[in-house]
């Protein structure tokens, strides 16, 4: 290598030890000498990414706007899954905006303008790529769960559509008001399954399988089945089952009434 090159490979080679990531690896190798240079470099590079998802530039974060951490709406749940094992998407919410300001002037219940501003919440989350739990919501507001889960059971019942929210978008929980909404669309209404994926915000995958395990419940019932027989034959839980068994009672005794 010619000597001027080595000199401009040099010179420049500082600048990028003047860097953040650098900065860190060193420290993490001073701290902690068994790393090693290259282990080191590579756990500061995750680390400096994990910092840059945590806390993403706020500086035009205006008047009502707040960072939350979600979940990331690609993440999957599973038993036992501990949330820090679990990945995050930081978005940035209006936790108060012009209309609410608009709701207080005219003198709109203050319980009315929560219930809009947890629903806004969960939107708002989901479209930045997050979602929310009755928790996060229940946090930011400054009011209970259950609280926040009513303001939810409400608004669904009104707008016949569905919240965004982590129960319902990982399918955690015994959320059956979700699973009665998408099989009601695709059984009862005879809407597909690509345009029930997109009035319920799920994929089309979960509600293929949550019309395929409803119906194959239904036939093992129908064929005489007790619950736990059902659940030997379908490999769904018990609980699960009985869900689907609920699920079907409370279909089949609305079928000519409109969906509540």
């Amino acid at each position: 290598m010619k000597a001027a090159a080595r000199t401009t490979q040099q010179q420049y080679g500082r600048l990028k030890r003047k860097t953040f990531g650098a900065a860190l690896s060193a420290e993490l190798q001073k701290q902690v000498p068994a790393l090693g240079e290259l282990t080191a470099n590579r756990l500061a590079e995750h680390l400096e990414e994990m910092f840059h998802n945590h806390f993403p530039p706020t500086e035009r974060i205006r008047m009502g706007q707040m960072l939350w951490p979600a979940v990331a709406k690609e993440e999957t749940g599973a038993y036992g899954k501990r949330i820090q094992d679990t990945k995050l998407k930081p978005v940035v919410v209006n936790v108060v905006n012009n209309q609410d300001f608009r709701d207080m002037i005219y003198g709109v219940p203050r319980s009315e303008i929560r219930r809009k501003i947890a629903i806004r919440l969960f939107d708002e989350a989901y479209s930045q790529g997050g979602v929310f739990t009755e928790v996060d919501v229940a946090a930011i507001l400054g009011v209970s769960p259950l609280t926040v889960s009513q303001y939810v059971t409400q608004f669904e019942k009104k707008a016949d559509r569905l919240v965004p929210r982590r129960g319902t978008i990982h399918d955690m929980g015994p959320s059956i008001t979700h699973k009665r909404q998408i099989c009601y669309r695709v059984i009862i209404l005879g809407r597909s399954i690509e345009q029930t994926a997109r009035e319920t915000d799920h994929s089309p995958e979960s509600v293929t399988r949550y019309v395929q395990d409803y119906r194959r419940v239904a036939h093992c019932l129908a064929a005489g089945f007790s619950l736990s027989e059902t659940a030997f034959a379908t490999k769904l839980s018990p609980a699960l089952v009985g869900e689907y068994a609920e699920l079907q009672q409370d279909i089949e005794s609305t079928e000519s009434e409109p969906l509540q």
